[in-house]
């Protein structure tokens, strides 16, 4: 501590003193980054001709009891049962109680607000609880309709994970699933959870028309891909993409980071089941 005295003040004068602390500052707030990862089942069709084009929005509860917006998955077309490829990261505090507010919209046109979208339900909890459970799953619930579907919820710590896999897939002499053209397909890659169940991590682009896709490098990282365990199974699953939302399934087989980094092959190869 420091003080300045500046003598006694002369008539019609001012004088001042300044004093300062230097304790130890307020000790921070423990915090960590988490990925939450969505999936549905059953939701409400509210299209007349198609079936609902789904997204999920999350928002959390400020201090002042506003409920504001932290992000949104992609939205995919014409499907009651999705399985985002987007996650949202969230910043998790241990000590502070964070409600958060996870809302489906069905978004007919791109350029669509939410605020013009059918409402399809919505779950609202703790974070923490979320973050407890790894994995969390529950009804939908709508002020209108009693039956909306459910939806998953599953959480990844993501700390200070910054490594980043760059993978290439191309397929040959795939099944040809439409009558009268070969496949449309695209590919996506699933994350191993404790339970043995699959959540998608990454959703390829679809190349049309084709039984020998070469599909675009793309990185992820290493964390959400495996939680940066390179034995975890990866799941790759290949499908033939349809308009109407009824995409066939191609094949699957399972891999590992460990098989992935495997510098004795400059490519592998699988047999799609």
């Amino acid at each position: 501590m420091s003080a300045y005295n500046y003598g006694t003040p002369e008539p019609g004068s001012m004088t001042g003193g300044y004093t300062q602390n230097y304790g130890p500052p307020p000790a921070a707030k423990p915090t960590t980054q988490v990925d939450l990862s969505f999936a549905c089942k059953h939701l409400r069709d509210m299209d007349v001709l198609s079936l609902s084009d789904p997204q999920v929005v999350i928002y959390m509860k400020n201090q002042e009891g506003t409920w504001l917006e932290l992000g949104r998955t992609e939205k995919l077309q014409n499907t009651l049962n999705p399985s985002f490829a987007k996650s949202i990261p969230v910043t998790f505090k241990f000590e502070e109680k964070q409600d958060i507010r996870i809302r489906v919209f069905d978004l007919d046109d791109p350029g669509q607000s939410i605020g013009m979208a059918d409402f399809l339900g919505e779950l609202e909890m703790p974070l923490g609880q979320i973050i407890s459970a790894k994995t969390v799953t529950r009804s939908l619930v709508h002020a209108r309709f009693n039956e909306c579907g459910t939806m998953s919820v599953t959480a990844i710590e993501m700390g200070g994970s910054h490594e980043i896999a760059c993978l290439k897939f191309e397929g040959v002499g795939l099944d040809k699933k439409d009558l009268f053209g070969k496949s449309d397909p695209y590919y996506e890659l699933g994350r191993r959870n404790a339970d043995g169940t699959f959540t998608t991590v990454y959703r390829s682009e679809t190349i049309e028309c084709t039984l020998n896709p070469r599909w675009k490098q793309h990185e992820i990282n290493v964390q959400r891909l495996c939680q940066n365990q390179p034995d975890q199974q990866i799941l790759f699953s290949c499908y033939d993409h349809d308009d109407d939302g009824s995409h066939d399934f191609i094949g699957y087989f399972t891999t590992s980071l460990a098989k992935l980094r495997d510098r004795n092959a400059e490519a592998m190869s699988w047999e799609l089941i």
